[in-house]
């Protein structure tokens, strides 16, 4: 119990002292909370147009299925092409199924969007696109592999506050357990941004 109660005070804790934002995401059945640090909050790190970020999430599924991922990545806007950001890096993820534990250090690739401001004072709008994969190699102990796909749409309803809904397919493989399918689901949730 005390194992849990610390493990979550972390959790909680880091994403409050992120800088850049938290998010809250639910379904009938999960709970995801995630928080992400951007180097555009920090000056010191502002050397080049490339932005750093750091993000956490943590996926409860249910009560013997629990997901944790800490990434880092480079952001970049695309050339040539107005509102694409691309984001390249790498995510250490840890999963609890059962009594299983499952670790792997999955590459990300993460595109979004944000379309050009509106007429009408429409609020900004945004699309995301967001897959890891980590094959035998990056995958440790008794994993075999990860998988993960997300797309996700948002809308800033005021000033640094945007509620998003989307889809996420996560698959972590292990030897000798089937089936591998993690999560699958529709989730919607709110994010602030400081």
């Amino acid at each position: 119990m005390f194992k849990k109660i610390a493990f979550t005070t972390m959790i909680l804790s880091s994403l409050l002292l992120a800088e850049s934002g938290v998010g809250l995401n639910i379904n009938e059945e999960d709970l995801e909370i995630e928080g992400i640090l951007d180097s555009r909050n920090l000056a010191a790190l502002q050397t080049s147009s490339t932005i750093f970020q750091a993000d956490i999430n943590f996926l409860n599924n249910n009560e013997d299925t629990k997901l944790l991922g800490l990434g880092l990545g480079a952001t970049n806007k695309l050339a040539g092409v107005e509102g694409v950001e691309i984001t390249l890096g790498a995510k250490f993820m840890w999963s609890e199924i059962a009594d299983e534990s499952f670790t792997a250090l999955p590459l990300m690739f993460k595109v979004r969007y944000t379309l050009p401001p509106l007429l009408y004072n429409i609020p900004p709008i945004g699309f995301e696109a967001k897959l890891l994969y980590a094959p035998k190699v990056l995958s440790f102990g008794e994993s075999v592999t990860y998988n993960e796909y997300r797309v996700s749409a948002d809308v800033e309803v005021i000033e640094n506050v945007k509620i998003y809904t989307g889809w996420r397919n996560i698959h972590t493989r292990y030897v000798g357990i089937k089936p591998d399918l993690f999560n699958t689901s529709f989730y919607a949730g709110l994010k602030f941004a400081y």
